[in-house]
């Protein structure tokens, strides 16, 4: 019996030495997620059948995170736990600026939990190990591996520009994703959540295409700001904006702008630190068409703007009670306005 169990140990220490310690991370990672991770699936109002849309994980006994457009258009919900059982979940709150959704567990409990890192999105090292755990094409739950490719905003057109608008920079990964994946938690070695999957850019992660998280910092500060006060609280203008590489050059020079960089002012709404600030819209005649410019916004804090989605990224990166430079071009003169952002009216 005893050289029995000095061969086990013998052999139990070879097999330890043989594997990588990023494998032995990278297991003790995975088999912590799977019980937190579960399918969303659901019905639109019109539904045939129900349909898998996507994956979710717990971070709280009842409380699901996962991504605005997975559940944007379903009439109910339900999910699959670790376990095999599925139980109805409900809507808690949405914060469709960074494509986020709360949801709330009816009839049972989570089977696990995931914790958000605490490291600044811009401290995470790039090329560090990471892993994602979903539901790809509803099959599940798998897990894949690769790095943190990238950390910056979106360049390219996305399906639908209300939603996400307001994400300032995202976590870029080669980790193999796909349909199904959005909502899935993206983890680092030590099983912490450091953004949220939300896309897919140029087509499957891994088959010519890139993966798309959007931070951990600002998925906890919403969550923090939609368990408190049922609404995000990012700075907003309350204002519609156009960029300027929409609107004919003939209307910009002859208010003596040179440049398409930057984004004009269109609809102010009362009441907000827009309309506080004086910024002022665009001049439109009966049939609604455009006969004078807006103010056009060029920097904000000094920081140059690109287009209208550069204005309301930076716009959002502020809170409630914060005060905002806006470089601004107004009847042929720039100017600079200050405004004192306040929190978003709930709807």
């Amino acid at each position: 019996m005893r050289l029995f169990l000095l061969v086990l140990f013998l052999l139990l220490g070879l097999a330890q030495r043989l594997t990588v310690p990023e494998e032995v991370a990278r297991s003790q990672v995975i088999r912590k997620a799977l019980p937190a991770v579960v399918r969303i699936q659901g019905t639109t109002p019109t539904p045939s059948q129900d349909q898998v849309v996507g994956t979710g994980f717990f971070i709280g006994p009842s409380r699901i995170v996962t991504n605005y457009h997975v559940i944007q258009d379903l009439a109910s919900i339900t999910v699959r736990l670790a376990n095999g059982r599925t139980l109805p979940a409900e809507r808690f709150a949405v914060d469709p600026g960074i494509d986020l959704a709360l949801l709330t567990l009816r009839g049972g409990q989570a089977p696990g939990v995931l914790a958000f890192s605490k490291t600044p999105t811009r401290e995470l090292p790039l090329g560090m190990g990471v892993v994602l755990v979903g539901f790809p094409y509803g099959q599940g739950p798998l897990a894949s591996y690769g790095i943190l490719a990238g950390i910056g905003p979106l360049e390219v057109p996305t399906p639908d520009p209300s939603v996400g608008a307001e994400v300032g920079e995202y976590l870029y990964t080669d980790a193999p994703l796909t349909v199904g994946n959005s909502g899935s938690p993206l983890l680092n070695l030590q099983g912490e959540v450091i953004g949220v999957v939300s896309d897919v850019v140029g087509g499957p992660s891994g088959i010519g295409g890139i993966g798309l998280a959007v931070p951990a910092e600002l998925v906890a500060q919403s969550v923090q700001d939609l368990e408190r006060f049922g609404i995000p609280q990012r700075g907003w203008l309350g204002a519609s904006l156009i960029s300027l590489d929409e609107l004919p050059p003939v209307l910009l020079r002859a208010v003596g702008l040179t440049t398409a960089q930057g984004a004009m002012v269109d609809q102010v709404e009362p009441g907000s630190p827009a309309a506080r600030a004086g910024l002022k819209g665009a001049g439109r005649d009966a049939q609604g068409r455009l006969v004078a410019l807006g103010d056009v916004i060029l920097a904000v804090n000094g920081q140059a703007v690109k287009d209208k989605a550069a204005v309301v990224r930076l716009i959002a990166r502020y809170r409630p009670g914060d005060r905002v430079r806006l470089t601004l071009w107004r009847e042929g003169r720039r100017l600079e306005v200050t405004l004192t952002l306040i929190a978003r009216t709930r709807r």
